[in-house]
């Protein structure tokens, strides 16, 4: 219990999962611009077929890092709506990229299971849903 007037302390792995958070939205912010670049590429050389689906996983890789980045401005809340969302959102990367990995994506996929493991480690334990449950 805290006394009026005292702000709690963050619990270190939250805080660790909240760099996590903002690095993964800063990473999608970038993957989903230069996924766009390549689709804008495509259509000015008269190749726009089949650029569809790229211009979508350009799309929604901006908006999961949109609602990454406001997850993560908005954690000091400690609105538990925010750590549902920051799970669900990483385990659908973990997966994204499990699947990668298994598709033979090699090396290059390992960060993209290791960030959510470590997010998710974070969002998931004991001292998050203290600190997320006011």
């Amino acid at each position: 219990m805290t006394t009026p007037g005292v702000k709690a302390q963050m619990p270190k792995n939250v805080r660790l999962a909240l760099v996590g958070v903002w690095v993964q939205a800063v990473l999608n912010v970038v993957a989903g611009f230069l996924l766009l670049a390549v689709v804008s590429d495509a259509v000015d050389h008269g190749q726009d077929e089949g650029t569809g689906l790229l211009r979508f996983v350009a799309v929604l890789s901006l908006l999961i890092a949109g609602v990454l980045l406001l997850c993560g401005v908005f954690a000091r809340t400690r609105s538990n709506g925010i750590r549902v969302t920051v799970i669900v959102i990483e385990a659908l990367s973990l997966l994204s990229s499990v699947v990668g990995l298994l598709e033979g994506g090699g090396v290059g996929v390992v960060p993209g299971i290791v960030l959510p493991l470590v997010v998710l480690r974070g969002a998931a334990s004991a001292e998050a849903r203290n600190w997320f449950d006011k």
